[in-house]
């Protein structure tokens, strides 16, 4: 009897880990986003004291399963002690479903595919400047875009950064 129910329990421990190693060989998402693909900045519409202009980022799923990107966001790091005369705000949207509302519509990504983040920035004039004033004197700003992302495995977050250089920026109000 002893024999037997050893036995067993050997069995299930096979089972187990046979089915482990079966699940880890399925893989899981693996969300990119290429900045270092984007496209320049495109102005959308400006008047003397608002700048709206866009840059695309694409991103793919270079894993064995599908995954979601549930939300994505954006970081700017231009704080007013670096520069004061611009108010720079982004919201990321995916290219083709424009929001106005701050929310990121999740989408799935199966394996092996992936489409283009829509990064919206809003670039307001301060201190009495005109917004091409304001923009002339802007140094270049650094941008962190997060994405949360689901596979079969836990939640993770894809931290990339990208820089707007002044440059970029001054183009825009030319």
């Amino acid at each position: 009897m002893l024999c037997i129910l050893e036995i067993l329990v050997a069995l299930v421990v096979l089972a187990v880990i046979v089915v482990g190693v079966y699940i880890k060989a399925q893989g899981d998402a693996e969300m990119l986003v290429e900045v270092g693909k984007r496209t320049t900045a495109v102005k959308v519409a400006e008047d003397g004291e608002r700048l709206d202009f866009e840059v695309e980022v694409p991103y793919r799923n270079a894993g064995k399963q599908e995954g979601t990107i549930i939300d994505a966001y954006m970081r700017i790091y231009l704080p007013q002690e670096q520069y004061a005369d611009v108010l720079l705000r982004g919201k990321v949207n995916l290219k083709g479903v424009k929001r106005d509302d701050d929310y990121f519509e999740a989408v799935l990504v199966p394996e092996g595919t992936g489409k283009t983040l829509l990064l919206r920035f809003e670039a307001y004039a301060k201190n009495g400047k005109t917004i091409a004033e304001a923009i002339n004197g802007m140094p270049d700003v650094d941008i962190a875009l997060y994405a949360d992302c689901r596979g079969r495995g836990a939640l993770f977050t894809v931290k990339e950064f990208l820089t707007l250089s002044a440059e970029e920026m001054r183009a825009l109000v030319k």
